[in-house]
């Protein structure tokens, strides 16, 4: 069976589910637990496999896209080979491992012959729907890469830097202190300081709810 992309729709997956399955994920084929996770050395034992493909951002204005194989993450060429784009690469890679986790289902049903027909089929997903499944894929990319218990203890180290350089006295939940701790957390984890920033929000650990 065909997905008709117009009447697709994305499944009920709240953030706390693709949490857990990101956590089950990296326990299962990262066991060191060390950071930043070597995203690529997860997929072989996922029996996946990534590939380069030129110029993807410029055709499918994507970084990186789960075929309907089930098999194959494509990654643009220019990006994965660019020394300062890693960090985004490595996010779109776990991105796509959440979709395969997440949506393996529904993306089962989707079958084309080309990667183009696979990116069209995408973007005539209806908005609303296409922005719900990304999300999830977000949601699991970053619980994948920022271990939400390792988070904490570093956030707790870089808050007290933080009051120790007076930006907590005057921006207490403003962007100017999130991201001074959110920057040198970022360069731990390999990843930008807007995934830390958003990681903090979305664990719930910024704003600052206690006294230091």
């Amino acid at each position: 069976m065909t997905i008709d992309p117009k009447k697709f729709k994305a499944p009920y997956i709240p953030k706390e589910e693709a949490w857990r399955l990101a956590d089950k994920t990296r326990e299962k084929y990262w066991p060191s637990g060390e950071v930043p996770v070597d995203v690529e050395r997860l997929l072989w034992p996922m029996k996946l496999k990534l590939v380069p493909f030129p110029s993807l951002s410029k055709a499918g204005d994507v970084d990186a896209l789960l075929l309907g194989d089930l098999k194959t993450i494509i990654v643009d060429n220019e990006d994965y080979f660019n020394d300062r784009k890693q960090n985004r690469i490595r996010f779109s890679i776990a991105h796509e491992l959440g979709h395969f986790v997440l949506h393996h289902d529904i993306f089962k049903n989707i079958a084309h012959a080309s990667i183009m027909d696979w990116v069209k089929f995408i973007h005539l997903i209806p908005e609303a729907e296409y922005s719900y499944i990304e999300q999830q894929a977000y949601e699991f990319a970053g619980r994948l890469l920022v271990p939400s218990e390792r988070l904490e203890k570093l956030f707790l180290k870089s808050i007290q830097k933080a009051k120790d350089a007076n930006f907590l006295s005057w921006d207490k939940t403003g962007d100017a202190a999130l991201g001074f701790i959110a920057t040198p957390i970022s360069r731990i984890f390999g990843v930008s300081s807007e995934v830390i920033e958003k990681r903090l929000r979305r664990e719930d650990f910024w704003p600052i709810k206690r006294k230091l």
